[in-house]
């Protein structure tokens, strides 16, 4: 398991800074200047207001008990990490997948795709049904054989 400081981090862990970096992402590039977070606990706010800060964002825990969640703002220096930008472009080239037509395929962020399961919106780069049960990974989309770009 990969460290985030000093905090050892699970898989739904690296999930949640995931998320937390494409809502960071979508906020700064909005003429939004707050974003109130969910409620969360404290180890998970605390990893909000690290990663809040690589983006030079101003941070405060609000509400009390269960209900005590993040608030960050934007500040003159906000800016998106050079790190965070660099978004891996997966393409698989001429090399044709198979599925039972029909069915719909999910292309996943860490590059994996397959059916849909009970996904998050935000691990998902593409979906669509491939009626014919052909397709290819292109440029971050699931291209099927009558598309321009098979």
């Amino acid at each position: 398991m990969p460290v985030f400081d000093d905090m050892d981090l699970s898989s739904s862990d690296e999930e949640l800074i995931a998320e937390i970096n494409d809502a960071l992402v979508r906020f700064i590039k909005s003429e939004e200047t707050q974003l109130q977070l969910e409620p969360m606990n404290s180890f998970r706010r605390r990893m909000v207001h690290k990663i809040g800060t690589k983006y030079k964002l101003t941070s405060e825990s609000t509400g009390e008990g269960i209900n005590r969640s993040v608030s960050l703002r934007k500040t003159e220096l906000t800016e998106i990490p050079e790190n965070i930008m660099q978004n891996n472009v997966i393409d698989r080239g001429i090399e044709i997948f198979y599925s039972k037509p029909g069915t719909e395929i999910v292309l996943r962020k860490d590059g994996s795709f397959g059916i849909a399961l009970n996904e998050r919106e935000t691990r998902i780069l593409d979906r669509r049904p491939v009626e014919d049960g052909e397709f290819r990974i292109r440029q971050n989309k699931i291209v099927c054989r009558n598309d321009s770009n098979w």
